[in-house]
Parts: C-alpha cells; structure tokens; sequence
C-alpha cells in the first residue's frame, strides 16, 4: 500500500493547502516589496494566485482526489 493511500483524502488537501499558503504569503511579501503600482499588483496579485490555484487543483486528479467531493 503506497503511503498517499494511507493518508485521508481531506488530510492531503490540507497539507497540500496549508504548503501552498506558506509560498503564497513569500511570495506576496517579495512583489510587496517592488516598486509597483496599485493596478500592477493587483494584476501580478491575481494572475499568481489564479495560476497557483489551478496547478493545484490540477493536481488532486493526478494523484486520486476528487476535491469537488469533499467536505472540508
């Protein structure tokens, strides 16, 4: 049995969602700190956040999860 199986489905998009804050919140604090208009960070803001998002919930399927089915 591989260890992911092992693992509750719910416990595994937690983990994979409390890692993905932790960049998210590097990440934003770094294009904080460039020289950027107000639009221009929103826009980086929101393109990163949408792109990061979609990687993530592209990959639950790869691995068996189905998130749309979960009760958090």
């Amino acid at each position: 049995m591989d260890t992911l199986e092992r693992i509750p489905q719910l416990e595994v998009v937690s983990l994979f969602n409390k890692r993905k804050s932790r960049y998210i919140a590097i990440v934003l604090n770094e294009l904080e700190a460039e020289k950027l208009s107000d639009d221009q960070y929103k826009r980086i803001r929101k393109i990163f956040l949408d792109g990061l998002n979609s990687y993530t919930r592209g990959l639950f399927p790869i691995i068996g999860i189905d998130i749309e089915g979960l009760n958090e």
